[in-house]
């Protein structure tokens, strides 16, 4: 991984999910979180913007691909 993505994976990881160190992040804490996707947008080269997607969205997205 990139250094920036090192960045991002410890602060979605560590403060926004609260893993701890080397803790899996399993469907079932994602659940329990209510999320189950996470979606980062590019705004520019230095902005970005992240949509973290309530339960089934992903579900939908998949079957939205396949009608």
């Amino acid at each position: 991984m990139t250094n920036p993505n090192v960045a991002l994976a410890n602060w979605l990881l560590k403060d926004v999910l609260q893993l701890n160190e080397r803790e899996l992040l399993t469907y079932k804490k994602l659940e329990i979180i209510g999320i189950d996707s996470v979606k980062i947008e590019k705004i520019n080269n230095e902005n970005y913007k992240i949509y973290f997607s309530k339960i089934g969205s992903y579900e939908n997205f998949l079957l939205s691909k396949h009608n």
